[in-house]
């Protein structure tokens, strides 16, 4: 693979560059989104040490047996991961429900999608500023720590502590080999490659489910200790791929003058002192805007867990505790702010991902969070309780949603690819989405046979895969290769602080009206002590007796579609929001480019003489440039 790196208008005008093309399809970005200058504008950065090493890998990989085995490594660790997420989601509700305290499941939403959420442009910045796999490296080693901690655990806070740790190393790995991807495809085959690296989820679906079922779902922390192993093992081969293909980048001469070291001496003089460390830890925690992530974070945890803690603490929301929450948060975020705007030297928001694609696309997916988490916080939960399946069954099911996502964005990838765009796509997968949730809705009053259940899992499954591969197109079309990270990055960042809220809504409602309901339809039979133990633990709450006389009687399934009721509703009304955003989101045609801006930056594949070629003809430059420095 190659890529031609030149300024994509430094030889003639954008109607130069229209005709070019030879084709009607020019980039939306340049007729309706914005204007030419504000494209050069948009071009006029310098591009950082990790995306100019990424690109020097183009001089290393061809067609032949490196390509493919960097792809073969890629593909083993998707697996891994795949089938690592599928089992940690089933065995979640049953770590809480371990320690009598099921309901802090809503607590972990939130602050695990908060960090995770604001950790993505943290880890971008390092896979920027240093190197892929160095970046990689980092996350796996928080994945480690984080599942060791879980699987030791012997109290509940605990696990919500290894919990955070493992679900940001888990998140970064994800987020970093999705980089990965985008830095070596084009955008017209970036949808369906995304796709296809997921393809393993639905294999490791049904296998999850056998690999819960066998060790029981009483026996969690096996099932997350054993992948403190198992991954980072998966992982290494395509480490040790990336980090010889950057040595041998290096070794060639391939990186651009701009961080060579010889161009390096150059411009700073070879008797410059080397920084010392603590100043060099501080530039690159400034060019993160480390502070600024630190106060969203802290903002919207404060703001969001007294939703979470309010049906444990006395006097709920009027506790102190609870208002000094609210307000600490309330003035952190206005903190965060005032720094963004006045004060970083580095923010978060650039304005080089500032476009109209990229803000559509942070509202269709914020509020695909939003809406999602509400109503899939607490699902699983509540599906247990209501059915009678089998735990191989109910584990089936619960993989519903993660075999349809990941087998209808492959299709949904390959239709980008065929039509070279997304936009209406993307608006019908909307659609789909409101008709899959409405039925879910319909299945809370009480509906819940197994054929409402499953299609509207299926359809909401195929609505939230053309829209999530819809949004993440338009996102990693509309920047420079040089802020891919930073917009995929922020995008990630906004969704998962959707998902917080509705984390935070979800357990709020579950917290307050469970036991509302339970205590309004079964209170005649069980003691408050009783009652607890049900709302305690999910499986309490099914094998409570008698469990014949409950289901006759729709008491236990009553209270629990009551408050499954009262989550799914405004996840429903919310669905609708996204549409406004997917009719205004610009429409890019889809070509070889990398991205829709640089569009002299093409990605294709070259054959293994034509890399021997440019390695020779870089191993001249690079000792004529040494020769001319001496």
């Amino acid at each position: 693979m190659s890529t031609q790196t030149q300024h994509p208008f430094e030889d003639g005008s954008l109607e130069d560059k229209k005709h070019q093309l030879g084709e009607a399809p020019v980039n939306e970005l340049s007729k309706e989104a914005d204007a030419p200058s504000d494209r050069d504008d948009a071009l006029s950065f310098e591009q950082q040490q990790g995306v100019t090493r990424i690109e020097a890998l183009y001089h290393v990989f061809g067609k032949g047996w490196k390509y493919w085995g960097l792809w073969v490594a890629i593909m083993l660790v998707f697996y891994a991961y795949s089938l690592s997420s599928n089992t940690s989601y089933i065995y979640q509700p049953f770590a809480t429900s371990g320690f009598e305290q099921h309901a802090v499941i809503g607590t972990i939403g939130v602050v695990t999608n908060l960090i995770s959420g604001t950790a993505k442009p943290f880890i971008g910045k390092i896979a920027d500023l240093t190197s892929r796999p160095m970046a990689i490296l980092f996350a796996v080693t928080f994945y480690t720590i984080g599942a060791i901690i879980i699987a030791a655990s012997r109290t509940v806070g605990a696990v919500c502590v290894g919990m955070v740790i493992f679900a940001s190393g888990a998140t970064g790995i994800d987020f970093l080999f999705g980089l990965v991807i985008a830095d070596i495809t084009s955008i017209q085959w970036r949808g369906f490659v995304n796709g296809v690296a997921s393809l393993p989820f639905i294999v490791n679906a049904f296998v999850a489910s056998d690999i819960s079922s066998a060790i029981s779902l009483e026996n969690w922390r096996w099932g997350y200790g054993m992948f403190a192993i198992i991954l980072p093992a998966c992982i290494l081969p395509v480490l040790s791929i990336l980090f010889w293909a950057d040595w041998k980048a290096k070794k060639l001469g391939a990186l651009s003058p701009v961080s060579s070291d010889i161009a390096h001496r150059r411009q700073q003089g070879s008797d410059e002192p080397r920084k010392p460390f603590v100043r060099a830890a501080m530039e690159y925690l400034d060019n993160m805007d480390a502070f600024g992530l630190l106060l969203l974070t802290f903002a919207w945890c404060l703001m969001l867990l007294p939703f979470t803690l309010s049906a444990s603490a006395d006097n709920g929301y009027k506790n102190p505790s609870m208002i000094a929450m609210f307000v600490v948060g309330g003035v952190l975020f206005i903190f965060f702010c005032v720094w963004e705007w006045k004060f970083a030297n580095y923010p978060l928001q650039s304005k080089h991902v500032l476009n109209r694609s990229f803000l559509c696309s942070v509202v269709i997916d914020f509020m695909y969070y939003l809406s999602g988490y509400i109503s899939d916080t607490y699902f699983t939960s509540w599906i247990y309780v209501v059915t009678d399946w089998s735990d191989k069954n109910y584990g089936y099911y619960v993989n519903i949603l993660t075999v349809g996502l990941c087998f209808f964005g492959t299709m949904a990838g390959l239709v980008q690819r065929y039509t070279h765009r997304y936009k209406y796509l993307q608006v019908s997968g909307l659609c789909f989405r409101i008709l899959g949730v409405g039925l879910t809705f319909y299945a809370t009053q009480g509906y819940t046979t197994d054929a409402v259940l499953i299609s509207a899992r299926v359809i909401t499954s195929l609505g939230g895969a053309i829209s999530v591969i819809g949004s993440q197109t338009a996102t990693q079309a509309s920047v420079p290769h040089q802020y891919l990270a930073t917009a995929s990055a922020l995008l990630a960042m906004y969704t998962s602080i959707g998902g917080s809220i509705g984390s935070a809504i979800a357990s709020a409602l579950w917290t307050h009206r469970l036991p509302a309901n339970l205590e309004k339809y079964v209170g005649d039979v069980y003691n408050s002590t009783e009652i607890a133990e049900i709302y305690g633990s999910i499986v309490v709450a099914r094998t409570a007796e008698p469990r014949d006389l409950i289901k006759k009687d729709c008491s236990t399934p009553t209270a629990y579609n009551d408050t499954a009721y009262d989550m799914f509703l405004p996840a429903l009304i919310l669905c609708f929001v996204p549409l406004i955003a997917g009719f205004l989101t610009s429409n890019f045609y889809l070509d070889d480019s990398h991205n829709a801006i640089e569009t002299n930056k093409k990605i294709v594949l070259r054959t293994e003489e034509e890399i021997k070629a440019e390695e020779e003809a870089l191993k001249n430059a690079r000792m004529r440039e040494t020769a001319d420095y001496q």
